[in-house]
């Protein structure tokens, strides 16, 4: 009650706060934004709603099943090449390819959009692939299989991306890779004094007290947020109230998404920013894949760029909502052209 007490008050006298306030900035830098993570082949379903146990239905249409290029990593990697291009800033990915037939064409699209995958390894396993249910409403159910996402070198110092991560402006980290590889990344990047960003979504496992310490940024949705502190976060005062508690553990900043009603931030200094969503392109949400994974590519690559905080909160909605007005996760990644001209509509 008192955390709770506590939240809302900080909530009410932080409401609205404007950019850069409180000394809440990022210095600029040139060096490389990377990420460090997973790689999907998509299968998207499109279906009316999931079958029950024992139930068999038709998809909602009979060419559906195609698979599309995705994961957690590889859509932040590609969404933060697109946002970054014609910046000077590059952005590298390291992850670790499949054998089979998926492979090449994954790899192509990486190269395409001008991702750095020189330090990617090679696993003698197929392809991760994740099973996309999508329903009508653009909301989705996801069944993950791992595949080459969890053959990763077994011990920290054979990790491939060490080098890059000590040459790092920020390090993007998920939870679809195995956790000993995000520690070891983590470790070499805060020990260079990079940003380290750590999204909470993927596989439902705990972090270690110590590689919360090396976290600049932990970014949980709501769903992930009370799951992490066991406090509710049905509401925004709830929101503030766990991540205080979620700041305690070490982490310097929580930045939590709420889908279509935007984000909280509490910075590490005590500051609650917040982020409203932006209006969806077209007025309707089509596919939220990929969505989350857009708005912290956009958040990271504005924040090495060095703006305000409430800039780069900006930003990220922005890209966030572009996203869910298409349809797939790296296909739906907007230009950087395309958010800014979003960001003006809405702000000048």
């Amino acid at each position: 009650a008192a955390a709770a007490a506590v939240a809302a008050a900080a909530l009410a006298s932080r409401r609205g706060l404007g950019a850069g306030e409180g000394g809440a900035r990022c210095e600029g830098t040139s060096k490389p934004l990377l990420v460090v993570g997973s790689l999907n082949a998509d299968i998207v379903l499109e279906i009316d709603r999931l079958p029950k146990q024992g139930e068999t239905l038709g998809a909602r249409k009979s060419d559906t099943g195609y698979m599309v290029p995705g994961g957690k990593g590889a859509n932040q990697a590609v969404a933060a090449a697109r946002l970054s291009a014609g910046t000077g800033r590059s952005t590298q990915f390291v992850c670790q390819f499949g054998n089979d037939a998926h492979a090449p064409v994954l790899e192509n699209v990486l190269v395409e959009n001008a991702v750095d995958i020189s330090a990617c390894g090679r696993a003698n396993s197929p392809s991760g692939q994740a099973f996309i249910f999508l329903e009508a409403d653009g909301s989705n159910s996801i069944l993950i299989v791992g595949g080459s996402n969890v053959a990763w070198p077994a011990e920290a110092k054979d990790q491939p991306g060490l080098d890059f991560a000590r040459g790092a402006s920020a390090l993007m980290l998920q939870k679809e890779i195995p956790e000993h590889v995000n520690e070891a990344l983590a470790d070499a990047a805060h020990a260079a004094g990079a940003i380290v960003v750590q999204d909470v979504g993927g596989e439902d496992r705990p972090f270690s007290a110590q590689h919360l310490r090396k976290l600049t940024y932990i970014c949980p949705n709501e769903t992930e947020l009370a799951r992490l502190t066991g406090l509710p976060t049905s509401n925004e005062a709830q929101v503030v109230a766990a991540a205080l508690k979620l700041q305690e553990t070490g982490v310097k900043n929580v930045l939590v998404t709420l889908g279509g009603d935007g984000a909280v931030l509490l910075t590490e200094d005590g500051h609650v920013i917040r982020q409203s969503g932006f209006q969806v392109p077209g007025g309707r949400v089509v596919d939220t894949t990929g969505a989350g994974d857009c708005f912290r590519a956009a958040f990271s690559v504005a924040l090495v760029e060095g703006r305000p905080l409430q800039e780069c909160l900006r930003f990220a909605a922005a890209a966030g909502a572009i996203t869910v007005s298409r349809m797939g996760a790296i296909p739906s990644l907007p230009n950087r052209a395309e958010v800014d001209a979003l960001v003006k509509h809405y702000y000048h």
